[in-house]
């Protein structure tokens, strides 16, 4: 590839970045609004994420802070019940008595089923409940083996269930251990029936379509609203990877697919302080996306609008830059174009020859040059006009264009009726024959009585591989008028070549 070709390559590239520039910029805007659009969305949906975790905490706090109260106020009672049968007057009342005595505490609270103050062995000593078997055993229950261990200060919760009435009644066991001066004197009970503690949740405003669920340690529901049973899915089992999520930490969020009924949820977690218990309020996710849809359906419409406007921008800016483009390059084109013949004109031929001359030089290549005079030219204008003389022009520059075909070919007209031709890449006997063409159309022309009025014409070649060589352009250049010269004064309607060898040779 030439220099030349380089050059017009990159000049090339330009321009098509020149045009296109506005289109690039809209489009990198545009790229721009959507990456925007697209933080957007993160920053929103995260936003509304944060939301529902804070609604869902802020329930979980006012429905644990119940929960704590509720438990304490029955811790309570087992305080105010080992205190009193430990008084040393109460102790000496009769045990029906004293059971009395657990029966006007209970009463003040609803949902307290009974109190039961059991034996060292598990035995009922007291109860509440007046009528209660003395042999009722709960040796064996799990509050009972606990408390025995001396592992706990403090109260502990257990699930205990026993047949009722009704058939298996599930409660919850709240228990103390008692003792005096250091020994184990028996657990002290509150039982609380779990239909009553369930009650205790239908109140609870958690907003529609949340799910709260109460979780033992042991991975069992004590109670869930809403529940598929209807009575608070208590002892339905939490699977063990939910269970282990729940346990790991005090509390976290998370999201997974509800059980209870198949939908996406963000389930927020938090444990009863000093309880086994467990609370989680579930949302579901479309209830989180509706806000967050709603501002994208927003935002996404505004940014497709502002692309749009931007593309059709873009474009229009491109279209006028085309046209531009367009008129500059006919513009340019009319600076080096003939306006008579349509040929090249001395600015244009000088560029050419010089470019190709220099690109001949480089390579050790051909490049012939050939001037062109139309004979007896001013006569013609003398006797037929300038009319005739402009159309005898147009069919010179007609001729030379018909003949000089290639892209590399450059024909011009230097002035008057004085043209030339520029043929790279072409032997000086080559250029003889294309020159000797149209000599000869011109001649079938001038020759023709019928036609409009024409001259013959007289040409010189000079190539850059003639003996001598030329040096410069314009030794080229002159040499090829020299040739001119000699054929006019050989008689004209004639070509010459500069060098001094036979068109064969050449």
């Amino acid at each position: 590839m030439s220099i030349t070709d380089e050059k017009a390559g990159r000049q090339g590239a330009s321009r098509f970045v020149w045009i296109n520039a506005p289109v690039f910029v809209c489009l990198l805007a545009c790229a721009l609004v959507l990456f925007t659009l697209r933080q957007y969305s993160i920053f929103y949906y995260d936003a509304a994420k944060d939301e529902a975790i804070a609604e869902a905490q802020d329930t979980i706090r006012r429905v644990v802070l119940d929960i704590s109260q509720t438990f304490y106020s029955y811790d309570s009672i087992l305080k105010s019940a080992i205190a009193v049968l430990e008084d040393e007057a109460i102790a000496t009342l009769a045990p029906d008595v004293q059971d009395r005595l657990l029966a006007r505490m209970v009463v003040q609270f609803p949902y307290v089923r009974s109190i039961v103050v059991l034996t060292p062995s598990g035995t009922v000593r007291n109860s509440s409940i007046s009528g209660t078997p003395a042999q009722d055993d709960y040796g064996g229950s799990d509050f009972f083996r606990e408390q025995v261990s001396g592992a706990l200060v403090g109260p502990y919760m257990a699930l205990f269930s026993r047949e009722g009435l009704k058939g298996l009644e599930y409660q919850v066991a709240i228990s103390r251990r008692i003792t005096y001066a250091g020994q184990f004197r028996g657990v002290a009970v509150v039982f609380v029936r779990l239909r009553d503690f369930r009650d205790q949740f239908t109140n609870i405003n958690i907003g529609g379509g949340n799910t709260l669920v109460l979780v033992h340690d042991s991975g069992q529901i004590l109670t869930r609203k809403p529940s598929r049973d209807g009575l608070g899915d208590f002892g339905t089992a939490v699977s063990p990877s939910k269970l282990a999520r729940l346990q790991r930490t005090s509390e976290g969020s998370y999201f997974d697919v509800s059980r209870l009924d198949g939908r996406q949820r963000l389930f927020v977690f938090q444990r009863v302080p000093e309880w086994p218990l467990m609370l989680v309020v579930g949302t579901p996710v479309d209830a989180i996306d509706a806000e967050w849809r709603q501002r994208i359906a927003i935002a996404g419409s505004a940014s497709a609008l502002s692309c749009f406007a931007l593309a059709v921008l873009g474009f229009r800016l491109r279209r006028e830059r085309i046209k531009r483009a367009e008129a500059e390059a006919a513009l340019e084109q009319l600076s080096v174009t003939d306006f008579l013949t349509g040929l090249a004109n001395r600015r244009r031929f000088d560029e050419v020859v010089q470019r190709e001359f220099r690109r001949a030089v480089r390579t050790d290549g051909w490049l012939s040059v050939v001037i062109i005079d139309a004979d007896h030219f001013k006569a013609l204008n003398d006797r037929f006009g300038h009319s005739a003389g402009d159309e005898t022009l147009k069919m010179i520059a007609a001729a030379i264009s018909s003949c000089a075909r290639r892209a590399s070919d450059l024909g011009a007209r230097l002035g008057g009726e004085e043209f030339a031709i520029v043929l790279p890449d072409t032997s000086a006997a080559a250029a003889y024959e294309l020159t000797e063409r149209i000599r000869r159309t011109m001649e079938a022309h001038a020759f023709n009585p019928d036609g409009p009025p024409a001259t013959t014409l007289s040409a010189g070649i000079a190539s850059t591989k003639d003996r001598p060589a030329p040096e410069s352009v314009r030794a080229l250049i002159e040499a090829a008028d020299q040739a001119l010269y000699r054929a006019k004064n050989a008689g004209r309607n004639r070509t010459e070549l500069a060098a001094s060898l036979t068109v064969s040779a050449a």
